[in-house]
């Protein structure tokens, strides 16, 4: 099983959100537009009344939904990730995207930003995700996400072509959705010795690779690949 779609590894990456907060702060320097609000814009023009997000994390996005009027319920496997968002006022959940305890069509909408790639068991989680309503948007990243910074310190990387990328995506949704598009947003990031190790020492599964990282001046270009999916089936 790939690292990133081990649920052990991803419900410890995410318990602690002092984690997330720091490679947050360090991957939002990204040129070009943001994958957030690319998804954003998308969701609010299928004019959905009614949207589940899985995935919600601390609640940014679902509160950012209701702000437009939109009526949520969010899901997210971390308590304490849900009593974040919960603390906004969001309507959120503790929950996996499996087995949804929703009725088929209970939403106009799913979200699921940056965390299909986490889930093992992925054609079951999106059957579902297309059971609960027609529409779905999701932001991922792609293969060459900060290879720059990867490469430095040896880790593998071939392990992303078996998950839910910028290169899969298209393909992994056509089985459960009729129309599927692609919002590519390449993009780049500076990073210098510092903040690479700060990113990597945030990262549960490869924290161990932070001392690898080289001394070097200034600051390194690193590959920030993203990509935003909409995709429908008929109603």
């Amino acid at each position: 099983m790939a690292e990133q779609d081990d649920p052990e590894v991803v419900r410890n990456e995410y318990a602690d959100p002092a984690r997330f907060a720091a490679r947050w702060t360090l991957w939002s320097r990204r040129t070009g537009p943001k994958a957030y609000d690319v998804a954003f814009d998308a969701l609010t023009g299928l004019a959905p009344a009614r949207v589940l997000e899985v995935g919600c994390g601390r609640g940014e996005f679902a509160a950012r939904m209701q702000g437009h009027g939109i009526e949520v319920v969010a899901l997210d496997q971390s308590e304490q990730m849900v009593q974040l968002a919960s603390a906004r006022g969001v309507d959120a959940r503790v929950g996996g995207v499996h087995e949804l305890p929703f009725a088929d069509d209970s939403f106009d909408a799913v979200v699921a930003n940056f965390m299909l790639y986490h889930l093992a068991e992925l054609d079951q989680a999106l059957g579902e995700l297309a059971r609960v309503a027609p529409a779905l948007v999701a932001a991922t990243m792609g293969y060459d996400q900060l290879r720059e910074m990867w490469d430095l310190v040896g880790r593998d990387l071939s392990k992303r072509k078996g998950l839910f990328m910028r290169e899969t995506g298209e393909e992994i949704l056509r089985a459960h959705y009729d129309a599927v598009r692609m919002i590519d947003l390449p993009a780049t990031v500076e990073m210098s010795a510092d903040d690479m190790r700060t990113y990597i020492e945030n990262s549960v599964a490869h924290r161990h690779l932070a001392d690898r990282v080289p001394d070097f001046e200034e600051t390194r270009t690193l590959t920030a690949s993203t990509a935003v999916f909409v995709a429908s089936r008929s109603t």
